[in-house]
């Protein structure tokens, strides 16, 4: 090879080429992420979901169904309503992820890595299905309220949290890499183990972000619930992807704080 052609290979440009153009470790985990958006709006479209002006909320813990009754989430039982949050956590939550995964996967042996990932991912998953039937018990506290009370106010509670010192570090934590052991059982525990130190990290930087997702679920329509999943995801992930975090989180206050008067506007709530 000629210094020419060997100086060709390492320029930047043909690195950057090179990069794009290799197979990407994680993938199969945003094909994952694709597939629950596509089966949400699919939902959305069927008529799958309820808003406001749906025939049948949610109302009290055990998902039974009242015609008018307070919006509290999807579905007709208790399973349907965590179906729905464990689709909409998949699809809002991993591809904020995904550069945590790559850390997993590349960080593993190559026949243990899609294990490995596997297992961080479902751990990682676990903490955001247990908010889920969290909120699903503590309905009953905010049900009897009208929903965009509820939403107006949870709208404003994730502004403030977005301004705190433990929102700042949550979100230091979440760009906090781990070791990973290598074979074994050790291995499988290790990546269960940041899965759960990432989720907690994540849980406790977002759980304000998805307790508004929850409640705009039950009050919103099907196109309206897509857009506020499309506004929070963009929010979870430009603080997750940011070099420099701490400027797009205050822009998100701003937005939610916004979000939150328009809400109170809109329905004139005094």
């Amino acid at each position: 090879m000629t210094q020419e052609s060997a100086e060709r290979v390492r320029s930047p440009r043909t690195m950057r080429v090179r990069r794009l153009l290799r197979p990407r470790v994680s993938l199969g985990f945003e094909l994952v992420a694709v597939a629950a958006w596509i089966a949400l709006v699919a939902l959305v479209v069927a008529g799958g979901t309820h808003g406001t002006d749906g025939a049948t909320h949610m109302h009290g813990t055990g998902g039974v169904a009242e015609p008018g009754g307070p919006p509290a989430g999807f579905g007709a039982s208790g399973s349907m309503d965590l179906a729905m949050w464990t689709l909409m956590s998949v699809a809002m939550m991993l591809p904020a992820t995904v550069p945590v995964l790559e850390h997993v996967g590349t960080n593993s042996l190559r026949r243990r890595r899609q294990r490995a990932m596997a297992t961080f991912a479902a751990v990682f998953m676990a903490v955001w299905i247990g908010y889920g039937a969290l909120l699903l018990r503590l309905a009953p506290l905010w049900s009897p309220l009208p929903g965009e009370v509820v939403l107006a106010s949870a709208l404003a509670l994730a502004a403030v949290w977005q301004l705190t010192i433990h929102k700042r570090r949550a979100l230091r934590d979440c760009h906090r890499s781990s070791p990973l052991p290598l074979s074994g059982w050790p291995a499988v525990a290790g990546a269960g183990r940041f899965g759960l130190r990432h989720g907690g990290a994540c849980f406790r930087s977002c759980w304000a972000l998805m307790l508004v997702m929850a409640v705009a679920s039950g009050v919103s329509e099907g196109s309206g619930m897509l857009g506020w999943m499309v506004l929070l995801t963009g929010i979870v992930t430009t603080e997750k992807l940011a070099r420099k975090p701490r400027r797009p989180t205050h822009v998100a206050a701003a937005v939610l704080a916004a979000a939150a008067m328009s809400v109170a506007l809109t329905f004139g709530i005094a």
